[in-house]
């Protein structure tokens, strides 16, 4: 026993531990609530700073401005969950946009099919060089965002293509009943995919047992690369998703539309609740984020503030998002 302290090792171990715990609930209660009480403020400040905030027309700007970052976000979610990171989302957006815009040319609306494809193969190529080349995800995607982007504007010479089917634009654009965006539905069924993928199939629970620590997971008969590659695969797909719907709702495709969804996706992951480490969190999560991060650029836009210094606190709001799930004891975890 310590003549100083009245206790042993043991029990000193023991209160460390408690205190440990506790500080660990403590910090998944600011997570769970952080962007709840941010939304709310961010709505009660923009409805007093901007009278037109709360109106229906603007209502229907942000479910559409919402719908495309949400589709983007939820497919990169699988794969910070995994405790990997898409940085080629934006890209593959492009890529995928330009692409079905051109296909749809050529082919009608079954072309748009083919861009479901062309994200799946981006998807694929990431998944591939990271699970089997053991390039760090950072790295692989990091190169892919160029490589995509270069695609993108090599396939167009870089010039905008036109949205020249009827079909798509009546199937994805327009409103029901003229108050919900059609956009909003297709966003929502793909909000629904992703929470199926995460609470009822198996892959969801293997993502996050992944992400949590791969050696047990693998221990635990965990196909570790199928899950990774999955996870990869699902990004490429949503974001080619995304790339059709924002197509749609600009009725064109650029080589540089998927640019600001990087960014404002990541954002949107982290300040969810998912973790950059992996292994908490998830696209249900990811809803509450997507949901802050648009109100933000709405109410600045209504408000008329400088798009440059709208970057500086998108920029300051992601910093603030990672130093808030950021767990520092695992920093050597990222992957």
């Amino acid at each position: 026993m310590s003549n100083r302290t009245g206790t042993t090792p043991t029990q000193r171990v023991v209160t460390q531990r408690g205190r440990s715990e506790k500080a660990a609930k403590l910090r998944a209660q600011l997570v769970f609530l952080a962007p709840i009480v941010a939304l709310l403020v961010l709505i009660v400040f923009f409805a007093i700073a901007t009278p037109t905030f709360l109106t229906a027309g603007n209502f229907q700007n942000l479910v559409r401005q919402m719908a495309v970052l949400l589709v983007v976000a939820l497919g990169a979610t699988y794969v910070v969950l995994i405790g990997s990171i898409d940085l080629s989302i934006g890209s593959i957006v492009t890529l995928t946009g330009v692409s079905t815009a051109m296909l749809t040319t050529a082919l009608g609306p079954w072309g748009a099919v083919l861009g479901f494809v062309v994200g799946l193969l981006c998807g694929l190529v990431n998944g591939v060089i990271h699970v089997y080349l053991k390039v760090p995800s950072f790295i692989v995607t990091l190169g892919t965002m160029f490589v995509f982007a270069g695609l993108a504007l090599i396939v167009t010479g870089g010039r905008p293509q036109a949205l020249r089917s009827p079909e798509l634009a009546a199937l994805f654009g327009g409103t029901v009943f003229g108050v919900v965006p059609t956009i909003a539905l297709w966003a929502l069924l793909a909000l629904v995919i992703a929470i199926v993928i995460e609470k009822v199939l198996v892959f969801g629970y293997r993502a996050r047992a992944v992400g949590d620590n791969e050696t047990v997971a693998k221990l635990s008969g965990i196909g570790v690369q199928r899950v990774k590659l999955l996870a990869f695969v699902a990004s490429g797909v949503f974001a080619a998703f995304a790339g059709l719907l924002l197509m749609v709702r600009t009725n064109s495709a650029s080589g540089s539309m998927g640019e600001p969804f990087l960014m404002e996706a990541l954002a949107a992951i982290l300040l969810g609740g998912t973790s950059l480490m992996g292994g908490v969190g998830g696209p249900s999560r990811t809803v509450l984020g997507v949901l802050v991060i648009s109100v933000l650029s709405n109410g600045m836009n209504l408000a008329s503030v400088d798009p440059f210094l709208q970057q500086t606190i998108k920029g300051a709001v992601l910093i603030a998002a990672v130093a808030l799930t950021l767990n520092r004891r695992e920093l050597s975890s990222v992957k």
